[in-house]
């Protein structure tokens, strides 16, 4: 599982980077919120889309450049009150909730991490902090540039257990 979410982690990451530069800046409150949408969508062991619209999430449609409708693309949904996106992995079966926010400054990295107290394992060299969380794989991460830095948030399907 934690193998999944880093793969998933990398594979988000170069899909959203161009789209990252495009984003507003999110309040802290607003990533906690989609966070725990994510555990929403991730509850019962296989990705549930429908629980994303019950919170008011809205699936984006894809087009090329020529606004031509793009049927394979990622699956992103975005919710008119919130400046976070969410992606998922798949519609369904196990995954992958992954949350993507701009944040004002890199200092609100630290300042989201904090809300774990110092329950969190130390991060990895690239600034990664992978971690389990109500029986799902979690990896906290920073991510964008100095200039438009971000956090992602990836959470797994819950995983069963023995």
């Amino acid at each position: 599982m934690l193998k999944r979410v880093a793969a998933s982690a990398a594979l988000v990451a170069l899909v959203v980077a161009p789209a990252n530069a495009e984003m507003r800046v999110a309040e802290l409150g607003e990533v906690y919120e989609s966070y725990n949408d994510c555990f929403a969508v991730t509850e019962s062991g296989a990705l549930a889309p429908d629980a994303l619209v019950a919170k008011g999430w809205q699936r984006a449609s894809m087009s090329d450049s020529k606004g031509k409708a793009i049927g394979d693309g990622p699956i992103i949904f975005g919710n008119p009150e919130r400046a976070p996106i969410i992606m998922l992995s798949a519609l369904e079966g196990d995954g992958v909730c992954v949350v993507i926010a701009r944040i004002k400054n890199s200092k609100a990295f630290d300042q989201f991490k904090s809300a774990w107290g110092d329950q969190l394992p130390k991060p990895d060299k690239n600034g990664q902090i992978t971690f389990f969380a109500e029986g799902r794989a979690v990896q906290m991460a920073p991510t964008g540039s100095k200039q438009k830095p971000s956090l992602r948030l990836v959470v797994g399907t819950r995983m069963e257990s023995n």
